[in-house]
């Protein structure tokens, strides 16, 4: 995601929290020629970025409930990410910016919409795809 951002935007910072993620991420902004527009930090979501904010927040999150077993498994599993995302969401978007929250069908999207809505957040669905047994949802996320 941070690659494809740095393409249209001045500057990027990808955060995650799994430290062989941080590690793959700096050497595909070195292959990819966008070192230099990219920040790769090790984190975990916004404590990562504390009083930054930002015009465009990209998120794909773990889409499944429950403990984590593995740092690997953190791509896929979290307790309480969608409560977090919600809660942090705000302090760190500009004004008029917005995020775009990407989710699957294999976990529980009604948790996010859930959260985000009572924190008075708008959510507007932007495309979506099917693969096999899959669907994934790109939603677009902003300030009520």
């Amino acid at each position: 995601c941070a690659i494809i951002a740095a393409r249209a935007a001045a500057r990027v910072v990808a955060v995650d929290l799994n430290p062989a993620a941080v590690r793959c991420a700096r050497l595909n902004t070195v292959m990819n020629g966008v070192e230099h527009r990219v920040e790769v930090r090790h984190g975990d979501l916004f404590a990562a970025v504390p009083g930054e904010r930002f015009d465009r927040v990209l998120f794909n999150p773990p889409f499944v409930r429950g403990a984590p077993r593995t740092d690997r498994d953190r791509a896929w599993r979290a307790l309480d990410v969608a409560e977090r995302f919600a809660s942090g969401l705000d302090a760190h978007l500009t004004d008029g910016g917005e995020a775009l929250l990407l989710l699957s069908s294999f976990g529980d999207g009604g948790a996010f919409l859930r959260e985000l809505k009572a924190v008075r957040f708008e959510v507007q669905l932007l495309a979506t795809r099917r693969y096999v047994g899959e669907r994934i949802a790109l939603l677009q996320v902003r300030r009520a």
